[in-house]
């Protein structure tokens, strides 16, 4: 029913967000018994996963109708550029969130009716956990002078942390840490879906997120709105944006740390067959 295009040499070889988004989308598909091709022209509806100038080369010889692309686009880049000038060669584009759809229609003037959001599912890895430490730092572009305030904040707590860094750590390896772990305090950039932090929460991690409100990595002209965490609700953890907050948002999230329940989130928004659901309705929308 699907084919999807994608060159896996563009892969680092540690499971990073791509890589990661290319395999939870096939295994989803096979989960909920979708059948689909990889780099082969066999069914009616084609996704170009990455665009980039091998995903241009191979949708020039496509359908365009048939054509959905993302979530792996860059509009800064000529080939991002190309399809946001060039509407009429594809049926949608594909984005991860709403933050990233409102910046391709605000920023870029992409009409509203060509671009879908969905997410990639996330694989339901909750099971009894085995906690040993207090909390699982996780940061990712974010300023060393906020990790040390995050570090001295916990210290100060008495509370024992470990930490990880995005792109420093292997899967099993963050995945243990996790499950071990009584909660996260995720310090981590803007996110267009998080798919790591989606997985602590699948995991049934609670999360206390300093959060942030705008997109800024191509400098002011570009901002947007944005955020850490797009998918998420009370069920999660608890969430601030100023360091000044972070005591009090602490203290409600810590006396009620049990009571949340981040994997029922993920079941009921982020699963396989809810994200395959939604693909499905983007894909047969016309």
């Amino acid at each position: 029913m699907i084919n999807l295009w994608y060159d896996s040499s563009y892969f680092s070889g540690r499971m990073g967000g791509p890589e990661k988004l290319v395999k939870n989308l096939q295994s989803s598909l096979s989960d909920q018994k979708i059948p689909y091709t990889v780099n082969d022209d066999s069914y009616d509806k084609n996704i170009l996963i990455q665009y980039d100038a091998i995903g241009h080369s191979r949708h020039e010889k496509l359908e365009h109708s048939s054509c959905f692309i993302g979530p792996q686009v860059w509009p800064f880049d000529p080939y991002g550029k190309f399809l946001l000038d060039n509407t009429k060669f594809y049926n949608k584009i594909i984005v991860p969130s709403k933050w990233v759809k409102d910046l391709m229609i605000n920023k870029f003037s992409c009409p509203a009716d060509k671009i879908a959001i969905w997410a990639v599912g996330i694989e339901e890895l909750y099971s009894d956990r085995n906690i040993t430490y207090d909390c699982l730092i996780y940061s990712k572009r974010r300023s060393s002078e906020e990790l040390e305030e995050v570090k001295s904040f916990l210290s100060k707590h008495k509370l024992e942390y470990k930490m990880v860094e995005y792109g420093g750590y292997d899967e099993n390896e963050f995945r243990d840490l996790a499950r071990q772990a009584r909660f996260c305090f995720l310090l981590n950039g803007t996110e267009s879906q998080g798919i790591a932090v989606q997985e602590m929460m699948s995991l049934g991690v609670p999360l206390f997120v300093w959060d942030l409100r705008t997109w800024e990595d191509q400098g002011s002209e570009w901002s947007v709105p944005a955020t850490s965490v797009p998918y998420w609700d009370d069920r999660c953890g608890e969430r601030f944006y100023d360091i000044d907050d972070m005591q009090e948002t602490f203290d409600n999230f810590y006396g009620r740390m049990d009571s949340y329940k981040p994997q029922n989130f993920v079941k009921d928004t982020l699963s396989y067959e809810c994200s395959v659901k939604t693909l499905l309705e983007i894909l047969n929308a016309d």
